[in-house]
């Protein structure tokens, strides 16, 4: 088996700047970590089960230890302890996965062996370097056992894992994270174990899984050759749309782009480690997807999600960031990539400042942790297991030029019809996703201020019924772009689900109309929202606008209002004051932080609704996600209006019927100049850019007519049909659902 060179003497600032963030971490892993009773020289962090995220935590916590136990940088003092006891603890954690593989000696503490299926190899992926870093110290019987495993794993993938690929999650077929990770996994075995009986077949299937990550439908047809046969003849299908979008867990995904990029990552910096170039399918369509990533990214290195996320906020994928940006800064010498990490590393240092065990993420996920260390474990492992990849791999100085000098410059627009997204990108950032995780969900954030955007439901209302849980579920949706901006309308269905009463269904409560206008003055969108009960029904909560504001560690918990005239400075979760539960009447402006502005434009006052507690949650459990146990981020509420507490409504009942301006760094300045109580609105807006325009639609579900301002006859039309002109002067001829946006003279 060849033998991984040992780290050079050369230690960087930048590996040493993520060590800083390693060794505090070491005293509260030893808190999770336990000895096993009858084997002393087996040790297991978190719970030390068969499950996928028991093991994945098993092996990021020890590459992350091996890590640090053989880094020239590492400070023993802040650690606390020596490299020797760090190594031997390593050594314990490595050991009772390989002792507990279903290729090994015995069950894991559960009583159940773990390995075989399509994720078994994942965490193993993750721990490379680790044990790239502790070859040394590894003793034959560790070698063969470490042998065993990877063949035994390889071996399974060869009849138990399928290649597929396909766009829609549905399909059960979208699958390009693990594609590479198993891919990768069989190359790596490829590699170390040249002697192995099936080598052969599994450097054929890495080639098929790895062409098949990255996939876009036009690769059916690209006679690009690798490994002696055409793209083409390997394609099984795409796993992206044309536009890089990803469908995974049935959304916009913007996470799992950054998974498939951190295993990319991986294998790179292994077979940097061997001194052998990687197989150049590894890299398919990897600076592509790099691009649009770099695009949905803000300067201090977070993920600007704009189709949401159902999981953790600021973790796991956003940590597996991390890698990805270690691969494109060396891989294609993207400066902008050593930026997000190194703005990044001081997020991580700010919400570890503020827990006082020196974990990373202790104090925000603290009942998470009490209902699930499993859960909680998993996700301190990926920062510890992320920083660590970095630490190991940026100490090495290496040329690694790409074949081709891709095209990295970041987008400044971006869609995607699959799913309904569009982003604009400027001081402004602007979004609309209709199939988002939440279904549907916009941005309007200032491009330097990260913190002040979530997602959940952001800008499409909310409205609960009876039940655990709500969803959304969309009807009709369009979208129309120009220079500049864009324009999305659509409806959806408010359901409320889970209710505890046997023999119930998902109930369908209301109905929302939407329009929401991205104006081309880099500062200004309009909303307009109108919800209608579908039939007589019970409601929780009622309501419209809905901009959600983080008001949690990463801003040190204080927000700052500026309303009627007056400002104050309001506590979130994380500040020096627990929040208090209120709705807090803004009147018809409402600045936060001097950087959004939010008009009323009709509909009433604006609502600051302080919920009192963290109660962004997971989306796919249910309870937790209805009753706020185990939250991880606290929001302010922006609403237009806000209503609490059990109602009972009338079928067909108005909800809300709203308009609202939102501006960065500029004073919205919105007129409706259609009557309140008609289904057309007809808003003018003058914008940040000096002109005005105008927003005509039809909310309603019958064909209406509204006048227009005479300017209209002369107007620049957006999008939408052209005024019509009539005796008394143009007018909007609108279908129902029809929107036009128009650019008045200025």
């Amino acid at each position: 088996m060849t033998t991984a060179p040992t780290d050079s003497a050369h230690t960087g600032t930048a590996a040493a700047a993520y060590l800083r963030l390693l060794e505090p971490w070491v005293a509260t892993a030893d808190q999770w970590t336990h000895v096993v009773q009858d084997a002393p020289a087996l040790a297991y962090y978190g719970t030390g089960g068969h499950e996928h995220w028991a093991v994945q935590a098993q092996c990021t916590a020890f590459a992350a230890l091996a890590v640090l136990a053989t880094a020239p940088e590492l400070d023993e003092t802040r650690s606390g302890c020596s490299r020797e006891t760090l190594r031997t603890r390593a050594l314990q954690l490595l050991r009772y996965l390989l002792a507990t593989h279903k290729s090994g000696s015995r069950p894991c503490v559960n009583g159940q062996a773990w390995g075989y299926s399509w994720i078994s190899g994942l965490g193993f992926e993750r721990c490379t370097h680790g044990i790239a870093a502790l070859r040394p110290w590894l003793t034959a019987d560790d070698q063969a056992r470490l042998r065993a495993l990877m063949v035994a794993e390889s071996d399974f993938l060869l009849d138990g894992y399928p290649v597929v690929g396909a766009i829609a999650s549905a399909t059960g077929q979208n699958k390009p994270e693990s594609n590479i990770w198993n891919g990768s996994l069989l190359y790596r075995t490829a590699l170390l174990y040249p002697d192995a009986p099936h080598v052969a077949q599994y450097r054929e299937k890495a080639t098929a899984l790895l062409l098949n990550g990255i996939s876009l439908p036009q690769d059916a047809a690209d006679d690009t050759r690798y490994a002696g046969a055409a793209l083409r003849e390997w394609h099984v299908g795409p796993n992206f749309t044309e536009q890089y979008g990803l469908n995974h867990h049935g959304y916009l995904n913007l996470g799992y782009m950054v998974i498939c990029l951190s295993n990319i990552a991986m294998l790179h910096f292994f077979c940097q480690d061997y001194g052998i170039a990687a197989p150049p399918e590894l890299y398919h369509h990897a600076a592509g997807l790099w691009r649009l990533v770099k695009s949905l990214t803000f300067a201090d290195g977070r993920l600007w999600r704009i189709g949401g996320d159902t999981r953790v906020r600021y973790c796991y994928c956003q940590d597996y960031a991390v890698p990805m940006w270690v691969l494109a800064a060396e891989l294609w010498h993207d400066g902008d990539a050593e930026q997000f990490a190194a703005h990044w590393r001081t997020l991580v240092a700010t919400e570890q400042a503020s827990n006082a065990d020196e974990g990373f993420l202790r104090g925000r996920l603290a009942s998470l942790a009490q209902l699930s260390p499993l859960y909680y474990c998993r996700l301190e492992g990926d920062r510890a297991a992320t920083l660590s990849m970095a630490a190991y791999w940026t100490r090495r100085q290496c040329d690694a030029s790409p074949a081709v000098d891709p095209d990295l410059t970041a987008l400044t627009a971006w869609h995607d019809p699959f799913h309904g997204a569009a982003m604009v990108r400027g001081k402004r950032l602007a979004s609309w996703v209709w199939h988002a995780a939440e279904l549907p969900c916009g941005t309007v954030v200032p491009a330097d201020r990260s913190d002040l955007v979530e997602w959940q439901w952001n800008l499409a209302g909310r409205i609960r019924g009876a039940g655990c849980a709500l969803k959304a579920e969309v009807l009709h949706a369009e979208l129309h772009r120009f220079d500049g901006g864009f324009l999305s309308a659509g409806r959806y269905h408010w359901l409320a689900t889970h209710n505890p009463a046997e023999g119930t269904d998902t109930e369908i409560t209301a109905q929302t109309t939407l329009v929401f206008a991205v104006l081309p003055d880099d500062a200004t969108v309009i909303v307009l929202q109108q919800a209608r009960t579908c039939h007589p029904v019970y409601l929780t909560e009622v309501a419209g606008l809905y901009l959600n504001v983080p008001n949690d560690v990463y801003n040190q918990g204080q927000r700052r209002y500026r309303m009627a005239n007056a400002t104050r400075t309001l506590d979130g979760a994380g500040g020096a004051h627990p929040p208090v539960a209120e709705t807090i009447d803004c009147g018809e402006t409402l600045s936060i932080e001097e950087r959004i502005n939010v008009q009323s434009i009709y509909g009433g006052a604006l609502a600051l609704r302080r919920p009192g507690a963290r109660r962004v949650n997971l989306r796919h459990h249910v309870p937790l996600w209805h009753s706020g146990d185990g939250a991880n981020l606290y929001c302010d509420l922006v609403c237009l209006p806000y209503a609490t507490g059990l109602t009972f409504y009338e079928g067909d009942t108005l909800l809300y019927d709203i308009g609202a301006a939102l501006a960065i760094d500029a004073q919205p300045q919105a007129t409706l100049t259609s009557p309140t109580d008609t289904a057309v609105k007809v808003v003018e807006v003058l914008a940040a850019d000096g002109n005005r325009y105008l927003l005509a639609a039809n909310l309603g579900n019958i064909s209406a007519t509204a006048p227009l301002p005479p300017a209209a006859a002369h107007a620049t039309i957006l999008h939408g049909q052209p005024p019509t002109p009539t005796p008394t002067g143009p007018q909007a001829d609108l279908a129902p659902g029809a929107v036009v946006l128009l650019r008045l003279t200025s």
